[in-house]
């Protein structure tokens, strides 16, 4: 039975593992959109750009597959309009 995972593309770093199946490894990538928001909120960090892609991979007898990616988008407090009204 197949089983997916998260990997960090830039650091080839497993980030999740051992998910049921892909609807739970986008669970996992919200999770950790939201962790590191928070750890950013935390630590001070407003507005910015961090991108951070993660490829997901099916996993099946030992074979691994990349079969998706999400691309996160942290710390960014852009205002919805930055040109002030006339």
């Amino acid at each position: 039975m197949p089983s997916y995972q998260l990997r960090d593309t830039a650091t080839r770093r497993l980030l999740a593992w051992g998910l049921a199946d892909y609807a739970a490894a986008e669970a996992a990538a919200d999770r950790l959109d939201d962790e590191l928001e928070r750890d950013l909120a935390a630590n001070g960090e407003g507005a910015g750009r961090i991108r951070l892609r993660l490829d997901v991979e099916k996993v099946t007898a030992g074979s691994t597959e990349a079969v998706g990616h999400h691309v996160l988008l942290l710390g960014v407090d852009d205002p919805a309009d930055p040109l002030p009204a006339l």
